[in-house]
C-alpha cells in the first residue's frame, strides 16, 4: 500500500506531503482547488508521460516520490532483482522532470528506465478514473481474474501446463533433428571439422611463439652482423676488445694495491665485470654456431602460421573458442550418432503428452465455463445494488471445436474477455465499449469488489467514481466503495457526501494565494472538521445548524454500515 505520497513543483502545488492510511482514503475539496493534480502526480510518478506543462511557473524542475509497504510479492521481488534494485522495507519510487526535457526514474535511488518503473508499480496500484481503467479493461488480465476467482482451475491449469510443457518440449527437440537426409549432412560435416582440427593439431601460443620466429628469419642478415660486431667489440685483438681493455684496467689496478686497500677492491670488481662479459661473449658465439637461418624453414614457418590462421578464421579467435567449438561439435555428432534411439523415445513423449494436454485443455475450458456463470452472477448482483437493474454481463469463452492443441498456450485453449450490456436491449460488448462514465464508473466499482483480492493489487486509486451518480445510488456506491476498503487500500477523489462520509482517513484540498502565488495545499481533517466539509459538500453554509444535523446523521449512517460489516 502507498505510505505517502510527495509533490514539489507540480502546478499549483509548491510541496505538498500527503501520509495516507490503510482502508478508505477521500480526498475532497472544492472545484479548482487542486484534486486533480494530485492525479496527476500519481499519473506522472506511476510512469505515464513526462508532461513539462505541470512544472510549476518560475521552477525549472518537479518531482514526485511515492512510498510503497513491501510486502514481499514474488512478482515484484524478481523484477527488483532482475533490475538490481535492492529491497527495503519499504519500495521508494522517485520520478523528477525538468524544463530541459531530462527526467529520471528511481526506485530505492537505483536509477530505472520508464518501462521498468511501469512493470513494478503496475503491481503495487491501480488508477481508475473517466477514461482509464487499467488492469481491468486489458483483455489479456480477464483470464487472470477468472482463474483466481475459482481457486481450483490453478491446480488444473498447473497439471495442462505440465503435460503441454513436455509436449512443446519434445517437439522442439524433435525439430532440431531434422530429417534423416539433413542428419546425414550433418553428420559429414561434424566430422569433417573435427578432423580438420585433430589434423592441424593447434597449441596454446604456437602462433605467437612462430610469428616470433619469424621475425628472426626475416632480420637474419641484421641480427648474425650485430652478432659478430658484438663478439669482435668484446674479444678483438688489444687495441679493440672489450676484454682485453677489462684485462688491462685489472692488471693496472692491481699493481697499486700495496698503496691502498681501495685499488685492490677496484681490481676485484673488475673481475666480477670481465667473468660477465666473457659469458656473454661466449653466449653470443654459440647463438652464431647454432643459429640455422634457412630459407626453407621460412617457408615452413609461414605455412604453418597460415594453417593455424585458417583453423582461427573457421572454428574461433583463440585457442580457448577453437577448443570450446570442438568439444560442442563432439557432443552434437555424438547426439545425431544416437538421433534414431531417442527420436522414437520423443515420439512416444509427444503422443501421450498431447493426449493429455488436449484432455486437460478441455477440462480447464469446463471449470472455466462454471466458474465463469459463478462470476457473471456475482458481477450483475454487484451492478443491480448500485442502481444498474437493466445490466447483463458474461464472460465470453472461445473455446476450438478441433485441433485443440494448436490453440493452445500457457494458459490452455480458451479465450477470454468479460462483456457488458448496460441497458435493456443492447447487445453485449466489450468493456472497452461502454460509453457513458457514470456506468463504467458503477462498473467498474462493482467489478472491484468483486476483484479486489484477486487481482492482487494493494492500492486502488479511483477518481471521481461518483461521476453521473446521485441520491440513494450514491450511498450504495459509497458502501461498495468501502467494501473494497477492507480487502485493500482505497484512495478516491470524490465530490459527493455520501462517499465522503464514509471515509476511513479524510483529507480536504484548497488552494490560498500567498505572497502573490497560488498554492495548493492539503490537510488531515479530523471527525469535526471532517462535518464541517460533509456540509459543504451537501451545500449547506458552515453556520447551518440543519446542515450540521444533516452531515451529523450521515456519518452515524457512515459509522452503522462500517460497524454492521466488522
Amino acid at each position: 500500500m502507498i505510505i505517502s505520497l510527495d509533490v514539489k513543483n507540480i502546478a499549483l502545488i509548491e510541496h505538498l506531503s500527503l501520509q495516507l492510511n490503510e482502508g478508505l482514503n477521500i480526498l475532497s475539496g472544492e472545484t479548482g482547488a487542486g484534486k486533480s493534480i494530485i492525479i496527476d502526480s500519481l499519473h506522472f510518478v506511476l510512469g505515464d508521460r513526462a508532461d513539462k506543462s505541470l512544472i510549476r511557473h518560475g521552477e525549472t524542475t518537479a518531482s514526485v516520490q511515492v512510498v510503497f509497504s513491501d510486502d514481499g510479492n514474488p512478482e515484484i521481488v524478481g523484477l527488483m532483482e532482475e533490475y538490481g534494485i535492492v529491497r527495503d522495507e519499504y519500495i521508494i519510487v522517485r520520478r523528477v522532470m525538468s524544463e530541459n526535457g531530462r527526467g529520471e526514474c528511481r526506485i530505492n535511488g537505483v536509477i530505472v528506465t520508464v518501462g521498468q518503473l511501469k512493470k513494478i508499480v503496475a503491481l503495487l496500484v491501480d488508477i481508475h478514473s473517466q477514461n482509464e481503467h487499467q488492469s481491468l479493461l486489458n483483455e489479456a488480465n480477464h483470464i487472470k481474474i477468472l482463474d483466481n476467482y475459482n481457486k481450483s482451475i490453478i491446480s488444473l491449469k498447473s497439471d495442462f501446463l505440465a503435460s503441454f510443457r513436455a509436449y512443446i518440449d519434445a517437439k522442439d527437440e524433435l525439430s532440431s533433428y531434422g530429417n534423416p537426409e539433413e542428419r546425414a549432412r550433418k553428420i559429414e560435416l561434424l566430422e569433417y571439422q573435427l578432423e580438420e582440427i585433430d589434423n592441424a593439431g593447434v597449441q596454446e601460443n604456437e602462433e605467437d611463439e612462430l610469428v616470433e620466429k619469424r621475425n628472426l628469419f626475416q632480420n637474419a642478415e641484421k641480427i648474425l652482423n650485430s652478432l659478430n660486431t658484438a663478439v669482435a667489440l668484446l674479444t678483438g685483438d688489444e687495441n679493440l676488445g672489450a676484454l682485453s681493455a677489462l684485462y688491462g684496467a685489472k692488471k693496472e689496478l692491481e699493481s697499486l694495491s700495496r698503496y691502498s686497500g681501495n685499488y685492490e677492491e677496484f681490481a676485484d670488481r673488475l673481475s666480477s665485470v670481465i667473468i660477465d662479459a666473457e659469458d656473454v661473449a661466449d653466449t653470443i658465439k654459440n647463438e652464431l654456431e647454432s643459429s640455422d637461418f634457412n630459407p626453407r624453414e621460412l617457408q615452413k614457418i609461414e605455412s604453418r602460421i597460415d594453417e593455424i590462421r585458417k583453423i582461427k578464421r573457421k572454428y574461433g579467435k583463440n585457442f580457448k573458442e577453437i577448443e570450446e567449438f570442438y568439444q560442442n561439435a563432439s557432443n552434437e555428432l555424438e547426439i545425431l550418432r544416437g538421433a534414431e534411439a531417442r527420436i522414437d523415445e520423443l515420439n512416444k513423449i509427444i503422443d501421450r503428452e498431447s493426449t493429455l494436454a488436449t484432455q486437460k485443455a478441455i477440462a480447464l475450458n469446463k471449470s472455466r465455463v462454471d466458474a465463469g456463470k459463478k462470476f457473471a452472477k456475482a458481477v450483475v448482483e454487484n451492478l443491480r445494488d448500485l442502481g444498474m437493474k437493466s445490466s447483463t454481463f458474461e464472460v465470453e469463452i472461445l473455446f476450438p471445436t478441433e485441433n485443440i492443441l494448436e490453440s493452445c498456450s500457457n494458459n490452455g485453449a480458451d479465450k477470454i474477455r468479460f462483456m457488458i450490456s448496460p441497458n435493456l436491449g443492447e447487445p453485449l460488448k466489450p468493456l472497452a465499449k461502454i460509453a457513458s462514465g457514470g456506468e463504467m464508473s458503477r462498473f467498474m466499482l462493482g467489478l472491484k469488489n468483486i476483484t479486489a483480492e484477486l487481482e492482487g493489487i494493494d492500492t486502488l486509486i479511483f477518481d471521481e467514481i461518483d461521476t453521473g451518480i446521485s441520491g440513494a445510488i450514491a450511498k450504495v456506491v459509497a458502501c461498495k466503495l468501502y467494501d473494497v476498503a477492507t480487502k485493500r487500500q482505497v484512495i478516491a477523489v470524490t465530490h459527493l457526501p455520501q462517499l465522503a462520509s464514509m471515509a476511513d482517513s479524510h483529507y480536504l484540498i484548497s488552494k490560498s494565494e500567498v505572497g502573490g502565488k497560488t498554492i495548493t495545499s492539503l490537510m488531515s481533517l479530523d471527525d469535526e472538521k471532517s462535518l464541517v466539509e460533509l456540509m459543504r459538500l451537501s451545500g449547506s453554509s458552515e453556520n447551518s445548524a440543519i446542515g450540521f444535523e444533516n452531515a451529523k446523521e450521515l456519518k452515524n449512517w457512515a459509522i452503522s454500515y462500517k460497524n454492521a460489516q466488522k
